[in-house]
Protein backbone atom coordinates (compact mmCIF):
# COMPACT_ATOMS: atom_id res chain seq x y z
CA UNK A 1 0.00 0.00 0.00
CA UNK A 2 2.72 2.53 1.16
CA UNK A 3 4.95 1.37 -1.95
CA UNK A 4 1.79 2.12 -4.34
CA UNK A 5 1.23 5.53 -3.09
CA UNK A 6 4.54 6.75 -3.26
CA UNK A 7 4.87 5.46 -6.95
CA UNK A 8 1.26 7.84 -7.23
CA UNK A 9 3.28 10.69 -5.99
CA UNK A 10 6.22 10.13 -7.69
CA UNK A 11 4.26 9.77 -11.37
CA UNK A 12 2.23 12.93 -10.25
CA UNK A 13 5.46 14.81 -9.68
CA UNK A 14 6.61 13.76 -12.66
CA UNK A 15 3.66 14.77 -14.96
CA UNK A 16 4.10 17.82 -13.37
CA UNK A 17 7.74 18.38 -14.93
CA UNK A 18 7.15 16.29 -17.90
CA UNK A 19 3.26 16.58 -18.89
CA UNK A 20 1.82 13.90 -20.58
CA UNK A 21 0.08 14.79 -23.51
CA UNK A 22 -2.08 13.34 -26.66
CA UNK A 23 -0.44 12.47 -29.73
CA UNK A 24 -2.89 13.87 -31.90
CA UNK A 25 -4.06 17.37 -30.55
CA UNK A 26 -1.65 17.81 -27.45
CA UNK A 27 -3.91 17.93 -24.86
CA UNK A 28 -3.25 17.27 -21.15
CA UNK A 29 -3.50 13.86 -19.95
CA UNK A 30 -4.42 13.07 -16.35
CA UNK A 31 -0.98 11.72 -15.33
CA UNK A 32 -2.28 8.30 -14.17
CA UNK A 33 -3.67 7.97 -17.63
CA UNK A 34 -1.42 5.34 -19.60
CA UNK A 35 -3.43 6.17 -22.63
CA UNK A 36 -1.45 8.04 -24.70
CA UNK A 37 -4.45 9.40 -26.94
CA UNK A 38 -6.94 11.42 -25.36
CA UNK A 39 -11.14 10.44 -25.54
CA UNK A 40 -11.91 13.25 -27.60
CA UNK A 41 -9.40 12.48 -30.71
CA UNK A 42 -10.64 8.55 -30.42
CA UNK A 43 -14.01 9.32 -30.28
CA UNK A 44 -13.51 11.50 -33.53
CA UNK A 45 -11.46 9.02 -35.50
CA UNK A 46 -13.20 9.01 -39.20
CA UNK A 47 -14.57 6.13 -39.19
CA UNK A 48 -15.27 3.58 -42.03
CA UNK A 49 -19.24 3.56 -42.07
CA UNK A 50 -21.93 3.60 -44.81
CA UNK A 51 -21.91 1.59 -47.64
CA UNK A 52 -18.90 -0.64 -48.53
CA UNK A 53 -18.22 -3.80 -50.25
CA UNK A 54 -19.11 -6.86 -48.45
CA UNK A 55 -16.07 -8.86 -49.22
CA UNK A 56 -13.22 -5.76 -49.20
CA UNK A 57 -15.16 -2.92 -47.24
CA UNK A 58 -14.13 -0.41 -50.06
CA UNK A 59 -16.15 2.36 -49.73
CA UNK A 60 -18.93 2.30 -52.39
CA UNK A 61 -21.61 4.30 -53.86
CA UNK A 62 -25.07 4.06 -53.14
CA UNK A 63 -26.94 1.34 -54.40
CA UNK A 64 -23.67 -1.05 -54.67
CA UNK A 65 -22.89 -4.10 -52.34
CA UNK A 66 -19.34 -5.21 -53.99
CA UNK A 67 -16.72 -3.35 -55.89
CA UNK A 68 -15.83 -3.85 -59.53
CA UNK A 69 -12.46 -5.56 -58.23
CA UNK A 70 -13.83 -8.05 -56.15
CA UNK A 71 -16.76 -8.74 -58.57
CA UNK A 72 -14.29 -9.32 -61.58
CA UNK A 73 -11.66 -10.96 -59.65
CA UNK A 74 -10.91 -14.83 -60.35
CA UNK A 75 -8.37 -15.32 -57.57
CA UNK A 76 -9.55 -14.09 -54.21
CA UNK A 77 -7.91 -15.74 -51.68
CA UNK A 78 -8.85 -13.75 -48.52
CA UNK A 79 -12.59 -14.26 -47.47
CA UNK A 80 -13.42 -11.04 -46.01
CA UNK A 81 -11.84 -7.86 -45.21
CA UNK A 82 -12.83 -5.37 -42.27
CA UNK A 83 -11.86 -1.67 -41.11
CA UNK A 84 -13.04 0.43 -38.18
CA UNK A 85 -11.58 3.34 -39.71
CA UNK A 86 -10.33 5.25 -42.68
CA UNK A 87 -7.45 5.91 -43.80
CA UNK A 88 -8.06 9.48 -43.74
CA UNK A 89 -7.38 12.85 -40.93
CA UNK A 90 -6.48 11.73 -37.77
CA UNK A 91 -6.26 8.01 -38.45
CA UNK A 92 -3.58 8.72 -41.49
CA UNK A 93 -1.64 11.36 -38.89
CA UNK A 94 -1.36 8.85 -36.15
CA UNK A 95 -0.69 5.88 -38.62
CA UNK A 96 2.53 7.82 -39.86
CA UNK A 97 3.55 8.59 -36.36
CA UNK A 98 3.12 5.30 -35.29
CA UNK A 99 5.12 3.71 -38.35
CA UNK A 100 7.81 6.56 -39.01
CA UNK A 101 8.59 8.49 -35.99
CA UNK A 102 9.20 5.07 -34.18
CA UNK A 103 5.76 5.98 -31.71
CA UNK A 104 6.00 2.60 -30.77
CA UNK A 105 3.52 3.31 -26.88
CA UNK A 106 0.90 4.00 -29.83
CA UNK A 107 0.55 0.25 -30.25
CA UNK A 108 -1.32 -0.04 -27.21
CA UNK A 109 -4.11 2.42 -28.05
CA UNK A 110 -4.73 1.21 -31.34
CA UNK A 111 -4.64 -2.12 -30.28
CA UNK A 112 -7.53 -1.48 -27.86
CA UNK A 113 -9.36 0.44 -30.69
CA UNK A 114 -8.91 -2.51 -32.78
CA UNK A 115 -9.91 -5.02 -30.17
CA UNK A 116 -13.29 -3.58 -29.45
CA UNK A 117 -13.82 -3.54 -33.50
CA UNK A 118 -12.71 -7.34 -33.40
CA UNK A 119 -15.18 -8.15 -30.44
CA UNK A 120 -18.25 -5.79 -31.66
CA UNK A 121 -18.00 -7.94 -35.04
CA UNK A 122 -17.82 -11.11 -33.37
CA UNK A 123 -14.18 -11.90 -35.11
CA UNK A 124 -12.94 -12.88 -32.07
CA UNK A 125 -15.49 -16.22 -31.76
CA UNK A 126 -14.42 -17.51 -34.75
CA UNK A 127 -10.58 -16.73 -34.57
CA UNK A 128 -8.18 -19.71 -34.03
CA UNK A 129 -4.88 -17.86 -34.83
CA UNK A 130 -3.37 -14.60 -35.39
CA UNK A 131 -0.94 -13.77 -37.55
CA UNK A 132 0.28 -10.14 -38.42
CA UNK A 133 1.18 -9.12 -42.10
CA UNK A 134 5.14 -9.70 -42.06
CA UNK A 135 7.85 -6.65 -43.77
CA UNK A 136 10.93 -8.00 -45.29
CA UNK A 137 14.14 -8.09 -42.36
CA UNK A 138 15.66 -5.15 -43.67
CA UNK A 139 13.01 -2.31 -43.56
CA UNK A 140 12.69 -4.16 -40.05
CA UNK A 141 16.23 -3.06 -39.09
CA UNK A 142 15.22 0.07 -40.80
CA UNK A 143 12.54 0.88 -39.35
CA UNK A 144 13.09 -0.84 -35.99
CA UNK A 145 10.24 -3.40 -35.93
CA UNK A 146 7.12 -4.40 -37.88
CA UNK A 147 3.85 -2.54 -37.08
CA UNK A 148 1.58 -5.17 -37.98
CA UNK A 149 3.66 -7.32 -35.48
CA UNK A 150 3.19 -5.03 -32.74
CA UNK A 151 -0.48 -4.35 -33.34
CA UNK A 152 -1.18 -8.02 -33.54
CA UNK A 153 0.76 -9.09 -30.23
CA UNK A 154 -1.34 -6.50 -28.21
CA UNK A 155 -4.81 -7.61 -30.18
CA UNK A 156 -3.67 -11.39 -29.58
CA UNK A 157 -3.40 -10.86 -25.62
CA UNK A 158 -6.94 -8.25 -25.91
CA UNK A 159 -8.87 -11.09 -27.31
CA UNK A 160 -6.89 -14.00 -25.88
CA UNK A 161 -5.96 -15.95 -29.19
CA UNK A 162 -2.41 -17.16 -29.98
CA UNK A 163 -0.37 -15.46 -32.21
CA UNK A 164 2.58 -16.13 -34.64
CA UNK A 165 4.58 -13.36 -35.75
CA UNK A 166 6.77 -15.36 -37.52
CA UNK A 167 4.68 -17.80 -39.58
CA UNK A 168 4.49 -15.38 -42.49
CA UNK A 169 7.96 -13.79 -43.76
CA UNK A 170 8.46 -11.57 -46.63
CA UNK A 171 11.21 -13.20 -49.02
CA UNK A 172 12.25 -10.31 -51.06
CA UNK A 173 12.52 -6.64 -50.75
CA UNK A 174 10.63 -4.33 -52.81
CA UNK A 175 9.64 -0.37 -54.05
CA UNK A 176 6.98 0.45 -51.50
CA UNK A 177 3.44 0.13 -52.94
CA UNK A 178 1.49 3.38 -53.00
CA UNK A 179 4.36 4.14 -55.68
CA UNK A 180 2.87 1.65 -57.37
CA UNK A 181 -0.21 1.35 -60.30
CA UNK A 182 -2.50 -1.24 -59.79
CA UNK A 183 -0.90 -3.86 -61.79
CA UNK A 184 2.49 -3.13 -60.82
CA UNK A 185 1.72 -3.97 -57.42
CA UNK A 186 0.63 -7.27 -58.28
CA UNK A 187 3.77 -7.94 -60.39
CA UNK A 188 5.57 -6.27 -57.51
CA UNK A 189 4.30 -9.17 -54.92
CA UNK A 190 4.64 -12.18 -57.04
CA UNK A 191 6.31 -14.78 -55.03
CA UNK A 192 7.06 -11.72 -52.12
CA UNK A 193 6.07 -14.22 -49.29
CA UNK A 194 6.32 -17.64 -47.53
CA UNK A 195 5.34 -19.64 -44.72
CA UNK A 196 7.80 -20.79 -42.33
CA UNK A 197 7.32 -24.33 -42.30
CA UNK A 198 7.74 -24.90 -38.39
CA UNK A 199 4.09 -23.41 -38.18
CA UNK A 200 2.61 -25.42 -40.96
CA UNK A 201 0.64 -27.12 -38.41
CA UNK A 202 -0.94 -24.03 -36.98
CA UNK A 203 -1.90 -22.54 -39.87
CA UNK A 204 -3.74 -26.31 -41.36
CA UNK A 205 -7.48 -25.75 -40.82
CA UNK A 206 -7.03 -23.13 -38.68
CA UNK A 207 -9.67 -20.07 -38.87
CA UNK A 208 -6.86 -16.81 -39.39
CA UNK A 209 -6.97 -13.60 -38.29
CA UNK A 210 -4.65 -11.34 -40.53
CA UNK A 211 -3.91 -8.21 -38.94
CA UNK A 212 -2.33 -4.87 -40.77
CA UNK A 213 -2.13 -1.36 -40.33
CA UNK A 214 -3.74 -0.11 -43.46
CA UNK A 215 -5.14 -1.89 -46.53
CA UNK A 216 -5.06 -0.43 -50.02
CA UNK A 217 -5.53 -2.26 -52.87
CA UNK A 218 -5.77 -5.97 -51.20
CA UNK A 219 -2.68 -7.07 -53.59
CA UNK A 220 -0.59 -7.60 -50.37
CA UNK A 221 -3.34 -9.10 -48.39
CA UNK A 222 -4.43 -11.08 -51.07
CA UNK A 223 -0.82 -12.68 -51.43
CA UNK A 224 -0.71 -13.25 -48.00
CA UNK A 225 -3.84 -14.86 -48.07
CA UNK A 226 -2.57 -17.58 -51.47
CA UNK A 227 0.40 -18.55 -49.22
CA UNK A 228 -1.85 -19.52 -46.09
CA UNK A 229 -4.54 -21.03 -48.27
CA UNK A 230 -1.92 -23.17 -49.60
CA UNK A 231 -0.74 -24.52 -46.70
CA UNK A 232 -4.76 -24.80 -45.78
CA UNK A 233 -5.64 -22.52 -43.90
CA UNK A 234 -9.55 -21.97 -43.14
CA UNK A 235 -10.98 -19.19 -42.99
CA UNK A 236 -8.80 -15.77 -43.55
CA UNK A 237 -10.56 -12.95 -41.79
CA UNK A 238 -8.49 -9.35 -42.45
CA UNK A 239 -8.80 -6.85 -40.11
CA UNK A 240 -7.02 -3.67 -40.48
CA UNK A 241 -6.93 -0.58 -37.93
CA UNK A 242 -7.95 1.72 -41.19
CA UNK A 243 -9.37 1.07 -45.02
CA UNK A 244 -7.90 3.35 -47.84
CA UNK A 245 -10.89 4.68 -50.25
CA UNK A 246 -8.34 4.55 -52.95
Amino acid sequence: MYHNHVLKIINFILSVIFPKTCSLCGKDLHFNSSASICSDCKNSLPKLDGIVCQKCSLPLPDGETICRDCKNAKNIYFDVIKSPFLYSGKTRTLIKKFKYSRKFFLAKDLSELMSDFIKEQNIDKETDVIIPVPIHRYKGLLRGFNQAALLAEAVAENINKPVYTKALKRTKYTKPQFKLKKQQRIENLENMFAVNKKYADVIKDKNILLIDDIVTTCSTINQCSKILKEFSAGKITVVSLSRAAY
